[in-house]
């Protein structure tokens, strides 16, 4: 009895060492040429000096997802060659002042998916080089002001998914931001937001401003000196209507316009005329009934344009005469027929498609089959799994293609309950 009794209290002896091992195991580290790779599975881990520091040629610092919950002061001591750290997917929630100090080469630092709530003012002033900030995934809720004043060189930041709310933000705190090409505030409440607040912005090339609560386009997303911006995001949020005409007027150089699921019902002719470059303007998801008859006309680098998913009932050819639309995507509307000749018509204005989606819609059966003649005379590509026979696309078999708005809810109707 007393022998068992003694095994069992070893034994548990044995387990509790083997856990304490556990919580102090430090990660693993290789090196991999100029590089430091560290991986830890086991149990938290308080970042100290002597895991990755006092090594001068290193130039890369990789400690993604080694369950850091605290870096220490001098964990980064002595690495003066070090270019690119990698602090992303742990458990930081605070930075302690100077705890990035001591290696002023750094051009990328990555603490994205951490549990930060803020910056210290003074964190990235030893960081004169620093072109690429990627802090998505975090708690940030407030930025200091000034704590980005020393990135003379930052061209990319991500502060997406985080909590921040524009409104309350300093309209002051990229005032010396003068650099950055890639902007992304996705994924936080940006309504509200100051309209100086990218005031300083010389060079912008991409903004993303996905899923940010906003109920119209935002004015400090649009100013006269944006005019650089390439790449415009506006997907899911509450927008309703583009009916200031002279909303896009500083975006000549704008190329992608993306407004997917928004709420948009109402479309200026002319919003987007001032688009001179765009090449790709994506409006699927919304609520359109009709489009202007001029829409899109005359934009000469137009080639991609998403109609999907809306509540469409008809799409002039003018909309797309005088541009080198490519992309036409019409599927999941209410369309029981198009402009007779749709495609020879789009042809004799100087726009040859190269691809034509059109399913999911309340065709009449000879108004698709139109479409089908012409699709096939003019080699467009198109979903041709879905008519493939097995299932139905069109709502009745009369011979005639009826082109009369008349008919359309009658055909509507149909659908809805047919198919």
């Amino acid at each position: 009895m007393r022998g068992n009794l003694m095994l069992e209290m070893n034994s548990k002896a044995w387990i509790i060492l083997l856990a304490a091992i556990a919580v102090k195991a430090d990660p693993t580290c290789t090196h991999q040429g100029t590089d430091i790779v560290c991986t830890n599975e086991i149990s938290d881990y308080i970042l100290k000096r002597g895991l990755v520091s006092e090594h001068s040629s290193i130039t890369g610092i990789t400690l993604r997802n080694c369950r850091i919950t605290h870096i220490e002061l001098e964990s980064f001591h002595k690495l003066p060659a070090l270019e690119y750290l990698d602090l992303s997917v742990n458990k930081i929630s605070r930075l302690e002042l100077g705890v990035l100090d001591g290696f002023k080469k750094t051009i990328v630092l990555n603490i994205s998916h951490n549990r930060l709530t803020e910056f210290p003012l003074g964190v990235f002033d030893q960081k004169p080089n620093l072109e690429i900030l990627d802090l998505k995934g975090n708690r940030l809720e407030n930025l200091e002001l000034g704590v980005f004043d020393p990135l003379h060189k930052l061209r990319h930041l991500d502060l997406s998914s985080n909590k921040i709310k524009g409104r309350s933000q300093n309209p002051y705190i990229f005032d010396q931001s003068t650099q950055i090409k890639f902007m992304d505030f996705s994924r936080n409440d940006m309504s509200g937001t100051p309209e100086n607040m990218l005031a300083a912005f010389e060079v912008i090339d991409f903004l993303n401003l996905d899923r940010c609560s906003l109920s119209e386009v935002p004015k400090f997303a649009t100013r006269s000196n944006l005019r650089t911006m390439k790449h415009l995001l506006l997907s899911t949020n509450e927008i309703t209507k583009l009916d200031n005409p002279a909303v896009f007027s500083y975006l000549e150089n704008l190329e992608k316009l993306n407004l997917v699921a928004n709420y948009i019902t109402e479309v200026h002719q002319d919003v987007f005329k001032p688009l001179k470059k765009a090449q790709e303007i994506l409006l699927s998801h919304n609520k359109m009934v009709n489009i202007p008859e001029t829409l899109f006309q005359n934009m000469r680098y137009l080639t991609n344009i998403d109609l999907s998913n809306n509540f469409l009932e008809n799409v002039p050819v003018n909309a797309f005469r005088g541009t080198k639309l490519k992309v036409l995507n019409l599927s999941n509307n209410r369309f029981t027929y198009l402009q007779d000749n749709f495609n020879l018509e789009l042809r004799n204005s100087g726009v040859k498609l190269s691809h034509l989606f059109f399913q999911n819609n309340p065709w009449q059966c000879a108004c698709l089959n139109d479409i089908l003649v012409e699709i096939k005379k003019y080699e467009i590509h198109y979903n041709g799994d879905k008519y493939d026979g097995r299932r139905p696309v069109c709502v009745t078999n009369e011979f005639a293609c009826k082109r009369q708005p008349s008919f359309n809810e009658f055909y509507s109707d149909l659908y809805d309950n047919v198919i």
